[in-house]
């Protein structure tokens, strides 16, 4: 993924809501968020069929997630995946399932991985009572707890100064949604677009007005794109296309999740709420 918006607040009535981004090549195969993991069968999360690992995924046992963002390395090399022993996707993986077998949520979520094996990476491990970004510049390992309120992620970690967060990060704070998940008299809603509306509010909103504006582009050939962009989008020439394929929506509470998915952001009507 190549952007995570992360509301975190212990104190309030829904302690984490996220909205993420995923950019890749269109061409890279992937299936949509199901148990796709018999080993792990409690996991929820979309599959990238070509090494098996996810870029999100949710235990809703905990409930708590993990999302893996894409890193730049510390010299500035392309991190190309090829390149690595391991695969990134394994990571949100292997951290849900140590907190799994650690319940109290003492266990470090990176315990006995070797992140030399991995190119570099961002790595959100969070629950209703912490939030955490594990980044991996290919030298140094940084561990930061997130603050109260909404944060963006992108490529270089918790970077305030990126156009990406200066300019949507305001507004997403302003419209933080905190929904009552538990609430016996909540709403039936007659379908899904109506139930993402209810529940993350303007959200699902920002991310269609975002598909909808000028892209942001890797920033090579004519059209240099806005780099403040949410939604990415470039042709890269002989049918090779990037951009953001999919978003997910999760609001976390201390005893119960919801998540919605979309791989058609531009449109309203194709969320969709994943059973958990």
């Amino acid at each position: 993924m190549c952007t995570v918006i992360v509301g975190f607040d212990p104190d309030a009535t829904t302690p984490l809501v996220v909205a993420a981004l995923r950019d890749e090549m269109r061409s890279r195969p992937w299936e949509g968020p199901a148990h796709h993991w018999p080993e792990r069968p409690t996991l929820i999360g979309g599959r990238d069929r070509l090494a098996g690992g996810t870029w999100l995924a949710v235990d809703p046992t905990g409930p708590r997630t993990a999302a893996l963002l894409n890193g730049w390395p510390w010299d500035g090399r392309m991190p190309w995946e090829g390149a690595y022993p391991a695969s990134r996707g394994d990571l949100p993986l292997h951290t849900l399932a140590r907190h799994a077998r650690d319940p109290r949520g003492g266990r470090d979520p990176l315990e006995g991985e070797d992140p030399t094996r991995y190119a570099p990476f961002h790595l959100l491990d969070a629950d209703a009572r912490r939030a955490t970004l594990y980044s991996w510049d290919g030298r140094c390992l940084d561990t930061r707890s997130l603050p109260t309120g909404v944060t963006t992620l992108v490529n270089t970690g918790l970077d305030p100064a990126d156009p990406r967060a200066a300019r949507h990060t305001p507004e997403f704070a302003r419209t933080r949604p905190d929904p009552d998940l538990a609430a016996p008299d909540a709403p039936v809603a007659d379908n899904d677009e109506e139930a993402v509306r209810r529940i993350w509010g303007r959200w699902p909103e920002l991310i269609t007005e975002a598909a909808h504006a000028k892209p942001r582009t890797p920033g090579v050939g004519p059209d240099q794109g806005d780099p403040s962009g949410l939604v990415a989008h470039a042709d890269l020439g002989d049918g090779q296309v990037w951009g953001t394929g999919s978003v997910t929506l999760l609001a976390l509470a201390r005893d119960g999740v919801r998540y919605a998915f979309t791989d058609a952001p531009e449109r309203p009507e194709s969320w969709r709420m994943v059973p958990t």
